[in-house]
């Protein structure tokens, strides 16, 4: 979308000129929304201590400066509060900021509501990562790559290593500006003085840092690089998800071609018990497809390798392969110490212990069955049509409310010349500035864009195939696939038990895909009625007089005060709407997240279904239930699987959330939203789980195109 500066301006406000302000002054003398409120504390602070250059600050004023600017953020932006979301980013950042060699900064690291993916610091420890990120990377390794390189920054003191106090006042302001959130969704990048401008050799050093770190930490080094890539293929497809990021850190190309100079990173240094020791490690967290290439790796060197057969064994139950996994344990207990064999027995005893114990499904009558999924699959093309006409309707409606903020443009005041002093009635009126500008930027966020339900329920127009409506679609594909097959495969006559669950799943989906639309454009309508009151607020402000006090007369502010608080209230309750919206389309994408964890077909076995239990366990503390129950109460791994993610979320068990899903008649996903859970970390969770199964490295690294790209061979991949 083109994004322009809602800005503060006016003529009649007058004051002594701010030479620091740099970018801030020109067109009419800007001031973004929410520069105004820290300015005091922020200048004397930096009277206090910049008396010589920037470079010689101490660690104490460091974080007293990164405490100010947080406190900016925290202010203008919607944080995270998901405890278990939180907790999860809060993990990795701890294992990495154990490794730093500045023990004194005390480390912090935020999740800042925004589809936008990017991640950045500032000064005295504090890392932000935006949701959007957090939605885009592949694994738990990925997400340390990127924590890892902001965390450089702070390690090599980039954000302070200038030469004055006026770069550093521009740095602070251009800080604030990203996060003045109606700047943020409109703003002109190239006048921001983001943190694209720290130098590309401080982004190179990061990086660097990021990767010694992440590989101190336990972390696959190689993941900063499959990052890369990705970021390098949205940015081929032209993609505006990426745009910001691109804006603020260095071609990936480039970043990825440094990288690969770096012994982390180069194959030739890497020693056969080096690999096995990482490819453990990607078992223990649970990345099996990761683990069985670079087990593969290990045996092409050394085919005798017992400790490498007995991992691979291991990777390969996980991935569907139990017959393989019995062969290639047997080949370990042939060979290695008598530890190795002793182990190696002990798992193929386990399998068969397994086997005895299996269940066997109810047998549906295929022809009724594939009757019941086509049906399904014509009502939701029917669904999706309607679905698909109202957000064509959404769409025009955000383009209206676009066009209405770039008219009020140059109708926001100039506040940049005054002394706003705590306690004033200026003050009141910029954090109410502040609040309004936070409701507008977080019910656009949660209204239209690729992760919201406006452009991101997509279509099923015939060569524009997109967004939940086609993810929706491809699973009803795969459902039907195996009939077509003569015959059918066994290891899909046993998910069809699962069929009528999933099918329910997906026709709640297109539901809550539908009213997702319907609540985003209420929203919308909201916010178009709040920007003609807001134009008339802005009007009002632009003529109220400013004192020699430097502040507002008592009796401007009581006649401003009926409009602002109007404002503040309507805005409040579009961003309330957009939000109901936004919860109702991550509804739909954790439903289909859970029927695809079912088409892994991890329900058909016990041996399968031991290696979700351990993948559960090692991210969420709880193996959700057993195989038995899980058969006896007609639950798919993929309610399991979210059963264990909402447990984890309201501090539960899976055991009570199933029994409360039962009681009530609702779905496992039903339960958690029942309890307030936010649904987009539901569906994060979802998709790790459902990644750690399906993440081929050699897949992901490769364009729309066909073609790779990073050179795998200089991976060792």
């Amino acid at each position: 979308m083109t994004r322009k500066f809602l800005t503060l301006s006016t003529s009649n406000t007058q004051g002594p000129a701010v030479p620091w302000l740099g970018y801030v002054t020109q067109r009419k003398t800007k001031l973004m929304l929410r520069r105004a409120i820290p300015l005091l504390s922020i200048l004397s602070l930096l009277c206090a201590i910049c008396p010589a250059p920037a470079g010689a600050m101490s660690t104490q004023a460091e974080i007293e400066l990164g405490q100010a600017e947080d406190q900016q953020i925290v202010a203008g932006s919607v944080i995270e509060t998901d405890p278990l979301l939180n907790a999860y980013v809060q993990g990795i950042a701890g294992n990495l900021w154990n490794q730093v060699a500045r023990k004194d900064v005390p480390y912090s690291v935020k999740i800042v509501k925004d589809n936008q993916i990017n991640s950045f610091a500032t000064m005295g420890g504090f890392v932000y990562i935006n949701e959007g990120l957090i939605d885009f990377v592949q694994s738990d390794d990925e997400l340390a790559s990127v924590i890892g390189h902001e965390t450089g920054h702070i390690e090599r003191r980039h954000v302070i290593t200038t030469n004055s106090k006026a770069e550093i006042l521009n740095l602070l302001f251009g800080l604030a500006s990203i996060f003045s959130p109606i700047i943020y969704e409109f703003g002109g990048l190239a006048e921001a003085g983001l943190m694209a401008k720290v130098s590309r050799e401080d982004e190179i050093q990061a990086d660097r840092y990021g990767l010694q770190l992440m590989s101190r930490a336990g972390y696959d080094p190689e993941s900063m690089v499959t990052m890369m890539a990705h970021l390098g293929v949205l940015q081929d497809e032209h993609d505006d998800a990426v745009s910001k990021y691109l804006q603020d850190h260095p071609d990936p190309a480039a970043r990825v071609a440094h990288l690969m100079g770096y012994p982390e990173l180069d194959p030739t240094t890497v020693t056969a018990a080096e690999e096995l020791v990482q490819a453990s490690s990607d078992e223990e967290r649970a990345r099996y497809d990761f683990a069985r290439l670079r087990l593969d790796q290990v045996l092409e060197k050394d085919p005798n390798s017992s400790e490498a057969l007995l991992d691979l064994g291991q990777s390969e139950l996980a991935l569907g392969l139990p017959n393989r996994s019995q062969q290639t344990l047997a080949e370990a207990a042939q060979l290695g110490s008598p530890a190795t064999r002793a182990a190696a027995n002990q798992r193929i005893a386990a399998l068969r212990q397994m086997e005895t114990q299996e269940v066997t499904l109810t047998r549906p009558d295929p022809p009724n069955l594939q009757a019941a999924v086509a049906a399904a699959q014509t009502a939701h093309l029917q669904a999706a049509s309607e679905i698909q006409a109202r957000e064509d309707e959404g769409k025009d409606q955000l383009k209206s409310v676009q066009s209405r903020l770039d008219t009020l443009e140059y109708e926001v005041p100039d506040l940049s010349n005054i002394n706003i002093r705590r306690g004033s009635r200026v003050e009141a009126i910029v954090k109410n500035l502040t609040s309004m500008a936070r409701s507008l930027n977080s019910a656009l966020q949660d209204t239209g864009g690729s992760t919201s339900p406006i452009g991101g329920v997509g279509s099923l127009e015939k060569s524009k195939e997109s967004g939940l409506l086609k993810e929706s679609a491809d699973i009803y594909g795969e459902m039907l696939a195996p009939f077509a097959m003569k015959p059918v495969p066994t290891e899909s006559m046993a998910i069809f038990p699962s069929y009528p669950a999933m099918i329910d799943e997906l026709s709640l989906a297109d539901g809550e895909m539908l009213r997702s639309v319907d609540a985003a454009r209420a929203a919308l309508t909201q916010l178009d009625q709040s920007l003609g009151d807001l134009d008339d607020f802005l009007k009002e402000l632009d003529h109220a007089s400013i004192g020699y006090s430097g502040d507002i007369s008592p009796s401007d502010y009581m006649a401003l005060t009926p409009s602002m608080k109007k404002c503040v209230d309507q805005l409040n309750a579009a961003a309330t709407q957009a939000s109901q919206g936004a919860q109702l389309f991550n509804l739909a994408r954790s439903r289909q997240l859970s029927d695809r964890i079912t088409l892994l077909g991890l329900g058909t076995s016990p041996e399968l279904y031991s290696t979700l239990q351990y993948a559960l366990q090692q991210r969420f503390g709880s193996s959700g239930v057993d195989y038995r129950t899980m058969l006896r109460d007609g639950l798919t791994p993929g309610d399991v699987t979210a059963a264990t993610i909402v447990a984890a979320d309201i501090k539960s068990t899976p055991e009570s959330v199933i029994a409360e899903a039962k009681s009530s008649g609702q779905s496992i996903i039903d339960v958690g939203n029942a309890h307030k859970m936010h649904a987009w970390p539901l569906e994060i969770f979802m998709g790790l789980v459902y990644l750690d199964y399906t993440d081929d490295p050699v897949r992901e690294l490769r364009k729309a195109d066909g073609t790779l790209a990073v050179d795998l061979g200089k991976l060792g991949l």
